[in-house]
């Protein structure tokens, strides 16, 4: 079994710091100018990836909003790393948002601290709200056995993680056989939409190696996936594709 959906990522566009000196340079590209964005955001739709991860910026919710005025009808999953959460669920309803995660930082500091009951209260919020609430975790192997366990177990839906062979933003050292078959086993107790990200291990896997290997994998529903040009859109989305099944 293979993933059927791609997911554009945005973490390019608000200059997430994992991507290291490309960090400033993609601020030099995009802040500021969302029409820059809006071009990658109209050829991702073009190649068929038609659903958005939106993180909260100025520039990035400008582009959205120039992208749709172009005529592309993007779903989106609304990010809130819950600093101001209402004024989150304001701006993703102004789209046609269908789910909206917790942050990975929030989410996985309170599951270490033990504060369950906060993460449920919160995904109970989404629910109450018309939305399907769904979670990250950045330490799929040490969390998710938790999860599964835990008083918010059923208070979500989806749930997003990193994943790729070189176990780069993940809590293993590279995805060999062993943790391949751990990470397949944890993947099928938790029993929820699988949405897997930083597939490319932020640029230092090549799309075709990167997805041979994930479509090996089992129980992964989506891919999440970051692009910082027009061009690597076209490339990278149109190898995706070949595996999505």
């Amino acid at each position: 079994m293979t993933f059927n959906e791609i997911i554009l990522g945005t973490s390019p566009f608000i200059f997430a710091p994992q991507f290291g000196h490309r960090t400033r340079l993609y601020e030099l590209d995009f802040e500021k100018q969302p029409e820059n964005i809006q071009k990658i955001l109209d050829k991702s739709y073009e190649k068929g990836v038609h659903k958005i991860l939106l993180n909260r910026s100025d520039d990035l919710e400008t582009a959205l909003d120039l992208s749709i005025q172009n005529g592309n009808e993007w779903e989106v999953i609304g990010k809130t790393n819950l600093d101001k959460f209402d004024e989150d669920l304001q701006t993703f309803s102004k789209y046609n948002t269908t789910t909206i995660m917790l942050d990975g930082f929030f989410v996985d500091q309170n599951i270490e601290d033990n504060n369950y009951d906060i993460i449920s209260n919160y995904l109970k919020e989404i629910k109450s709200k018309g939305f399907i609430p769904a979670i990250e975790t950045r330490t799929p192997f040490k969390n998710i056995p938790k999860i599964v366990e835990s008083n918010f177990a059923n208070d979500f839906d989806e749930i997003m993680l990193p994943f790729n062979f070189y176990g780069y933003m993940m809590d293993c050292n590279f995805l060999n056989n062993e943790n391949k078959e751990k990470i397949n086993h944890l993947l099928s107790v938790i029993d929820k939409k699988i949405i897997a990200n930083r597939t490319l291990a932020t640029g230092i896997l090549k799309p075709k190696e990167a997805y041979e290997f994930i479509s090996t994998v089992d129980y992964i529903d989506s891919v999440c996936v970051g692009v910082a040009k027009v061009e690597e859109a076209e490339e990278t989305f149109s190898i995706i594709n070949e595996y999505k099944s």
